[in-house]
């Protein structure tokens, strides 16, 4: 569903990542190549993990992230084993001199329709994200198809169903849901300070 299954992944060059192009080419780049006019290769794998890389899609979302905020994005966790990052298709993210509620905003407008807010414990959403905590953010359609992928993987995939949209907040259990499922329930529990919280929806 990602770069990993897809074949991207072998025989990159030392020293370089690679990202997945719409039309399913693999293209390579050297880590200190920019991918993205604000953006470098090596940026999407903090971890140092080798090889690495990510899906086109992912650097253009957040590259406009990166124009609606008009604020340098750190990239704290890309590239990495596991979920929705082993497959280059997501990445934890903090903007310094933004609000969790205005990088929530942005991901959002970017085209993100995956987006988990994650703020530390005597912090607020209200703050500038300086104070710790991060957002995530990926490309992972939703539509449960582990071998056919993304909606952009898969052009004629786009009738496959995805999870319901639905927004959630930690109250006494990770999976504690809040109804109605929209992004406007997201911002709803941001701006109550409600917990970990955040939106899936295609």
């Amino acid at each position: 569903m990602g770069v990993q299954d897809t074949g991207c992944l072998r025989n990159v060059p030392a020293g370089h990542g690679v990202i997945r192009e719409y039309n399913g080419k693999c293209t390579y780049y050297r880590d200190d190549q920019f991918v993205a006019p604000n953006f470098r290769m090596r940026e999407f794998n903090p971890a140092g993990v080798r090889p690495y890389g990510v899906m086109r899609k992912l650097v253009d979302q957040l590259q406009k992230m990166r124009y609606i905020l008009g604020a340098p994005i750190i990239i704290t966790s890309g590239y990495r084993s596991g979920t929705t990052h082993g497959s280059g298709l997501a990445a934890d993210i903090t903007v310094p001199a933004r609000t969790f509620i205005q990088v929530a905003q942005a991901a959002y407008d970017a085209g993100f329709r995956r987006i988990e807010v994650i703020k530390r414990a005597g912090t607020s959403y209200w703050n500038n994200m300086s104070v710790g905590g991060h957002v995530h953010v990926d490309v992972y359609d939703g539509s449960g198809n582990t071998t056919r992928g993304t909606m952009y993987d898969c052009p004629s995939c786009a009738s496959l169903p995805c999870y319901p949209w639905y927004a959630w907040g930690v109250s006494n259990s990770w999976w504690a849901t809040s109804q109605p499922n929209t992004f406007a329930q997201l911002m709803t529990n941001l701006k109550a300070d409600r917990g970990n919280t955040g939106y899936r929806g295609c």
